[in-house]
């Protein structure tokens, strides 16, 4: 499995946690300390895969849905959406329509992992 990830996330411990745990999946792990750098490094790198924080410094979650949206060609195949608000709340953010899995934070890497391979093998038959 070669699928390049981009996980933007701001909480440092559990960046490092996620990004642990995909390259020991076998992704390719790209990480954004918040949506500025996450979406430069978008702009530069293709990404099958982006795992996008809701509320960090610069530049929130839903803006950077925003934006790699308005990528058009370069715009990850996928994206997942992390946030501890209120999931009814956040599903009704008109951004969230960007986004093909809103997940609840704390969550496992186990689930994390789990919700990646079922996106990714959806999105692979589709595109």
């Amino acid at each position: 499995m070669s699928e390049r990830v981009l996980l933007v996330e701001d909480n440092a411990p559990l960046r490092a946690q996620f990004q642990q745990a995909l390259t020991s999946a076998g992704y390719q792990v790209c990480t954004a300390v918040n949506g500025l750098d996450g979406f430069s490094k978008a702009q530069n790198q293709e990404f099958d895969l982006c795992i996008v924080d809701h509320l960090m410094p610069l530049m929130n979650g839903p803006q950077l849905l925003k934006n790699l949206h308005a990528m058009a060609d370069n715009a990850p195949r996928a994206v997942i959406f992390l946030t501890t608000q209120d999931l009814n709340v956040v599903e009704e953010l008109p951004e969230m329509c960007v986004a093909d899995i809103i997940l609840a934070k704390p969550l496992t890497t186990m689930d994390l992992l789990h919700n990646i391979e079922s996106l990714l093998e959806q999105t692979a038959t589709v595109t």
